[in-house]
């Protein structure tokens, strides 16, 4: 006891990690996995918290709240000891190593010496650990935790002590090849890590924060670069509201110290320039002019994900994309509403018996420029059938399409359905004489418009657009060896007062009209604006519609009335 009581009176307190991150009290309450951590190690997080500052380490030290500290210590290593390597228990050892950094010297020594112990022991065993990048994604932000930040911050805080000092070099290593091996070589993870890509980047972060400021840690330039690149990622993957895309109604927005810390140590100018504008200047701080924004859309095959942006503020469109599975995950925004969100349904059948999937989407192009951002993916069925989809959001024009392409090897009856969930709150209010429909919340926000189907109900015939169970449903039927179903959403809330209508347009090859199954095409208006749609269903060939010539595979316009003349938005020459 004498002799701890000397170390504890004689060491040099490090500055606190929270200090490091400029954090309101503690780093550690940055993007917590919810429903993941107990009570215990929730006390523990508080208590960090308080003795973040000297006020709080002044309160904690004395008489009933010291006690209260040692009890709240001993009860937490008491469960500790049967604890199973979890996320819980990588937050407990982080917060109860700050709260021993902090108040080491006020504990009773042998229950200071057990903690660090304790912690140490924890490290150790958890540097052997190798989960690999197919771990559940929990699992990887605890080693994260465990056998690369505890050990950082074990040795930046005591790094007196020699045995805890070597650990920094080879934990700073684990997480600089983490980062490395995590991410696509642009900042992004694999689909399956998205929904801990928040968690990772807090870890990650007080780990550039620590490595930072103390020398034997420091990271390799490599994961320095892809750490800076992963903060610009974060921002893409931000939804309007500030939460996750993809996080639904569970997420967490950006906390002010844990935003402004990411750029600080990882963003760029034009980092700050998008996160300001996306969620503000109270939130993101930063230099008070507007420099130019980064890139807002991105595409990664290797991640299996998409996200297009009209522009960085909160009311321009998003569509986010998760493609990793035959059922696509789409969340599109617009107006700072989300419009939809979840688990894309499709149901296809040829001559009345159902497809299964084969196989994963694959991409088969991806194109972005100041007009429009553009994904085509394509799945393959069972007996040769495949689904193909389109999905374009007009930057400026302000309308999303996503087209399915229904395709089989011979003519047959082609059956097709895709189910979209509706954001929460929304209404779905169908036209009574048309097949178009409103997007309602207290006021219209958007139009739908199923471009296949005949405009008028009174021509039953091909299929339906209706909404059942929370979720948009188009359905519809042919003949043919193949089948367009093309929806077009009008995001531009000025224009749902407006009249809109489509027409299906005939094309025409060597003065012969062709069947949908060959080629189609479509125009629709949506009050002052108009647009034209062409795909060929097959082989491309010199057609015409509209008055329009094309060999290209896929063309969609800005079709300039009454000229007759179009300005191109996307061509896809095959």
């Amino acid at each position: 006891d004498e002799a701890l009581h000397v170390y504890w009176s004689k060491r040099t307190t490090r500055t606190p990690i929270a200090k490091l991150c400029k954090a309101a009290d503690t780093p550690l309450r940055w993007a917590i996995i919810g429903g993941s951590t107990s009570a215990a190690t929730q006390t523990l997080v508080a208590l960090a918290g308080e003795v973040s500052t000297r006020k709080g380490v002044r309160k904690a030290s004395r008489g009933k709240e010291r006690q209260e500290v040692q009890t709240t210590l001993s009860q937490w290593i008491d469960v500790t000891k049967s604890a199973p390597a979890s996320y819980d228990l990588a937050l407990g050892c982080l917060a109860a190593a700050h709260v021993l950094g902090s108040l080491g010297g006020v504990l009773s020594p042998m229950l200071g010496w057990k903690l660090l112990d304790v912690l140490a022991e924890t490290a150790r065993h958890a540097a052997s650990w190798n989960l690999g990048a197919d771990a559940e994604p929990e699992h990887l932000v605890a080693v994260q935790m465990l056998a690369g930040e505890l050990p950082l911050t074990l040795a930046y805080l005591f790094s007196e002590m020699a045995p805890l000092e070597r650990g920094a070099r080879p934990a700073s290593d684990l997480v600089a090849n983490s980062i490395l091996e995590l991410l696509n070589g642009e900042g992004l993870p694999r689909a399956a890590q998205l929904p801990v890509l928040r968690p990772l980047v807090a870890c990650w972060t007080r780990c550039r924060a620590i490595s930072k400021a103390f020398k034997p840690a420091a990271m390799e330039k490599k994961a320095q670069r892809q750490y800076r690149c992963l903060v610009r990622q974060s921002l893409r993957w931000t939804a309007p509201d500030g939460m996750p895309l993809f996080s639904g109604d569970g997420g967490e927005a950006w906390p002010k110290d844990f935003l402004r810390a990411a750029l600080l140590l990882g963003g760029t100018a034009k980092d700050t320039a998008s996160a300001r504008r996306l969620l503000g200047k109270k939130v993101a701080g930063g230099s008070s002019s507007e420099g130019k924004a980064s890139d807002a859309s991105y595409d990664c095959e290797w991640s299996c994900l998409t996200v297009m942006r009209s522009g960085w503020s909160p009311y321009d469109a998003v569509v986010a994309v998760d493609y990793s599975t035959p059922q696509m995950r789409l969340e599109v925004w617009a107006g700072k509403r989300r419009m939809f969100g979840g688990a894309v349904g499709a149901e296809s059948r040829i001559d009345g018996e159902p497809l299964r999937p084969t196989g994963k989407w694959e991409q088969s192009c991806w194109f972005t420029d100041k007009d429009v951002d553009y994904l085509e993916l394509a799945l393959p069925l069972q007996n040769g059938a495949r689904l193909e989809r389109q999905i374009l959001l007009a930057r400026r024009e302000g309308f999303l399409l996503m087209a399915d392409h229904l395709q089989n090897v011979e003519t047959a009856t082609l059956e097709h359905a895709v189910q979209i969930p509706l954001g929460a709150g929304l209404l779905f209010c169908g036209e009574g004489e048309t097949r178009d429909a409103l997007l309602v919340d207290g006021e219209p926000l958007a139009r739908i418009l199923p471009l296949a189907l005949p405009e008028w109900r009174i021509d039953p015939r091909m299929g339906e657009l209706s909404y059942s169970g929370g979720e948009v449903r188009l359905v519809q039927r042919a003949s043919g060896r193949s089948m367009a179903c093309p929806l077009l959403v009008d995001l531009r809330r000025d224009r749902t007062a407006s009249q809109s209508t489509w027409r299906q347009l005939t094309v025409a090859e060597d003065l012969q009209i062709q069947p949908a199954d060959v080629a189609v095409s479509y125009r629709i208006q949506s009050g002052d604006d108009q647009w034209v749609y062409y795909r060929s269903q097959g082989p491309r060939g010199n057609r015409t519609f509209m008055g329009q010539n094309t060999s290209s595979e896929c063309m969609i316009a800005r079709f300039k009335s009454p000229s007759g003349e179009i300005d191109e938005l996307l061509e896809i020459e095959g």
